[in-house]
């Protein structure tokens, strides 16, 4: 806070003084990448993290009903209680 108060002493210029309106720098350099770049770049990341999420579910999902079956041949082959 004391080297804010201290810079505007320095300058000479008190916060209302200050200019309100936008003012473009010049000589910034030109823009490396626009936002529509950015933008697909975000669209395809999510559709890769949502296929990516299927498949992983799909893989899951396939082990589970394997060792579902392995238990239904298993307690096929117990023995009835009648018998």
């Amino acid at each position: 806070m004391s080297s804010s108060l201290s810079s505007s002493a320095q300058t000479g210029t008190a916060p209302q003084d200050r200019s309100t309106q936008f003012v473009p720098v010049e000589g910034g350099g030109p823009q490396t990448t626009d936002a529509g770049t950015f933008m697909v770049a975000a669209y395809l990341l999510m559709w890769l993290c949502t296929v990516l999420f299927i498949l992983q579910t799909w893989r899951k999902t396939r082990g589970i009903q394997q060792r579902v079956d392995e238990l239904q041949k298993a307690i096929a082959k117990l023995p009835q209680d009648g018998e």
